[in-house]
């Protein structure tokens, strides 16, 4: 990163080639790449180079655990994935698809982007830009409180039940026993959160010009399904596909996550025909 700090970046090559632009797969804020290998490697199978970022603090990245200096830093380090993305296959456009709170930063950094031909397509999984799920006011309190004078306190993440993110029993013991999955995040980090959430309030209408295709879970205890899609309609001036797909908050944990496969494939498919469609529903 632009920092100096390292992180793994797990690479799916296509079986055939290169065929299409690359992707660049951002995860959620407990999550890490492990959890949506299945797709990538769908995706990969397809003709695409996918690229899955393991963000700072998550996963098998090194310490400090949970820990991001600010909204700024997180971004620059999209950025950078975008560029090692760019330039580790000569391609002059990615897809970019964030799920859960990787969506909500996916969403911030297509809004602010200054080079929009960068991106082929965006698609955001159930992104975290209006959660159900919040921390209490209590500990809102403390954050606010340990910004300046603690910013590496941590605080647990109120997503500690693994029933929110999948009915499926087997993928609720896979998500118990993950020593990777992250269960706690600092002050600082929880105030960088914050301040993604403002910069999308702070958005102008059509502030994502990019095609966009929002894929959201019918039963998703995490997300607002409505409010998120009203969200993405402003940011990207009611240019997005919706489509909404049986199961919980983490479509990829289904029984049998085909038809998520499928959609997000889809999604990329319309960035690579270089269409802005029309709001559409399924």
């Amino acid at each position: 990163m632009a920092d100096g700090y390292e992180t793994a970046m797990y690479v799916h090559a296509p079986p055939a080639g290169d065929q299409g632009h690359p992707v660049l797969y951002l995860h959620g804020i407990q999550s890490h790449p492990g959890w949506f290998v299945a797709s990538a490697s769908a995706v990969g199978e397809q003709g695409h180079f996918v690229f899955q970022a393991t963000r700072r603090g998550s996963g098998d990245s090194p310490p400090p655990r949970g820990h991001a200096a600010s909204a700024g830093q997180l971004l620059q380090d999209v950025w950078t994935a975008c560029d090692f993305v760019l330039r580790r296959t000569g391609a002059e456009r990615l897809h970019l698809v964030g799920v859960s709170w990787g969506g909500k930063l996916a969403a911030c950094f297509a809004a602010g982007l200054d080079r929009p031909d960068m991106l082929a397509s965006l698609t955001l999984v159930a992104p975290g830009i209006v959660p159900r799920v919040d921390l209490s006011a209590a500990a809102k309190l403390a954050v606010a409180g340990c910004v300046l004078i603690a910013p590496r306190r941590e605080f647990t993440i109120p997503l500690n039940d693994v029933t929110l993110f999948t009915d499926n029993e087997a993928m609720r013991s896979y998500l118990r026993g993950d020593r990777h999955r992250l269960l706690s995040v600092t002050a600082r980090f929880l105030y960088a959160s914050r301040c993604l959430d403002a910069l999308l309030r702070r958005s102008a209408r059509g502030a994502i010009g990019v095609a966009t295709t929002l894929l959201l879970a019918g039963d998703d205890r995490i997300i607002d399904n409505a409010r998120t899609y009203r969200m993405v309609e402003h940011l990207t001036a009611g240019r997005v596909v919706v489509e909404t797909l049986d199961g919980a908050h983490t479509l990829e944990f289904q029984s049998n996550p085909s038809a998520f496969h499928a959609a997000l494939l889809r999604a990329i498919g319309k960035g690579e025909a270089g269409k802005n469609l029309p709001i559409g529903r399924s």
